[in-house]
């Protein structure tokens, strides 16, 4: 235990003699665990607030979109009746159509292309309860309300510099409209296009923007969570016969869509690690590096300390012990930065209305640490060797 606390206190005082060449070879270490922290933490908090989004959809809620793919639900449309024959399928509690186009819109003489999205009034509990449309300021739309809209929390804040509030006119398609209300932010919801949109009654979108317009998606809540995969079944067979035997739609649920955006999280997450881990390897060779200079600059005090005694067991670990002492601080001072990164990023994307929480898992700390450390010793291990098999006569005659 003595001769190891040795080779620590030897380790650091030759680390603090070449500060210079330890600050630069730390570098490479700091900044792949920093890069790999980061991105673990904020993946992290990316995947609880997804879920935590979609568990709040529910698991008695299904989503119908139009397209059998990804790719064809950009071109392919739900037709009119869609939304009325789902709702007399059997298992329906409500099935809640969303309209969307594109209008031009103008705020004191300043006009600008918007999302405009369109809702049956009464459908608007039904949208709060799996959180696509809540209320932060004002009041709900109303049957009443021909000329009265809602705007999105994003729309409201940003499109005309935070002037937009409850009251304020905007110009659609010619005609004048009041905003009634301003929407809650729906975070990573399925309701996040209502934060940058305008939402108005279905029968005012149809008669300014689109009388021939189709429902862009289906929401449709089932009368309980075990009714959910059969209910699945009959919404499909029943819009597949209203589709002329065609199914160009998808029927989702919530656990589905949570499923593929984890699938890319996470292929995104081995990328970015992957990218990160580069560092960590040019960190690595850099230790390599510097310990063979080391080596070299001090053949002759490797051949003292043979001649009074040193075995090549012990010049072996000090030098392996020089390296993980790099690794170690790198390892260290690194996770430190990437918890700071992380957090701020956290910070940032909440400010912006997003729940981001940056997660300082133990287990990622220790891995990070455990991982630096790894990568300090296993650079080390070829320096070390060599000056372990350094014969003590040639090594005194170095100057």
């Amino acid at each position: 235990m003595k001769m190891n606390i040795e080779l620590v206190r030897i380790a650091l005082g030759n680390l603090m003699h070449e500060r210079i060449r330890s600050y630069l070879t730390l570098l490479g270490i700091i900044i792949g665990i920093a890069a790999i922290v980061a991105l673990m933490s904020v993946a992290e908090g990316m995947n609880i607030a997804i879920s935590a989004q979609f568990e709040k959809m529910g698991a008695d809620t299904l989503i119908v979109h139009p397209g059998s793919s990804f790719i064809q639900s950009t071109f392919a449309k739900l037709q009119k009746g869609d939304a009325d024959k789902i709702a007399s399928i059997k298992g329906v509690e409500s099935a809640t159509p969303i309209y969307m186009k594109v209008a031009s819109v103008s705020y004191r003489n300043e006009m600008k292309s918007a999302a405009v999205i369109g809702i049956r009034p009464d459908s608007q509990e039904n949208l709060g309860a799996v959180g696509m449309l809540e209320l932060q300021s004002g009041r709900r739309l109303e049957n009443a309300d021909t000329y009265g809209l809602l705007a999105g929390n994003k729309f409201a804040g940003k499109a005309y510099g935070n002037e937009l509030g409850v009251k304020s006119r905007l110009i659609i398609n010619g005609k004048s409209f009041r905003i009634a209300g301003i929407t809650r932010p729906a975070g990573q919801s399925l309701g996040a296009f209502f934060d940058n949109a305008i939402i108005m009654n279905e029968k005012t979108l149809k008669a300014v923007i689109d009388e021939n317009a189709t429902p862009f998606r289906i929401a449709v809540k089932a009368t309980s969570s075990a009714e959910v995969e059969p209910l699945k079944e009959r919404i499909k067979s029943a819009l597949k016969k209203a589709h002329n035997n065609e199914e160009d739609f998808q029927v989702i649920n919530a656990g589905q869509i949570l499923e593929g955006a984890t699938s890319v999280l996470l292929l995104i997450e081995i990328v970015l690690v992957g990218i990160a881990a580069i560092s960590l390897l040019v960190g690595g060779i850099g230790i390599m590096n510097t310990m063979l200079m080391a080596v070299i600059e001090r053949t002759r005090e490797i051949g003292i300390m043979k001649a009074v005694g040193a075995t090549n067991a012990q010049v072996l670990s000090l030098f392996l012990v020089e390296s993980g002492l790099i690794g170690l601080i790198g390892g260290i001072i690194g996770i430190a930065l990437g918890l700071g990164i992380a957090f701020a990023i956290s910070i940032v994307a909440n400010s912006a209305g997003f729940g981001l929480p940056a997660v300082a898992s133990p287990l990622l700390i220790a891995g990070a640490m455990l991982f630096a450390l790894l990568v300090g010793i296993i650079s080390g291990v070829i320096p070390a060797r060599r000056a372990a098999l350094l014969d003590p006569v040639d090594a005194l005659r170095q100057h």
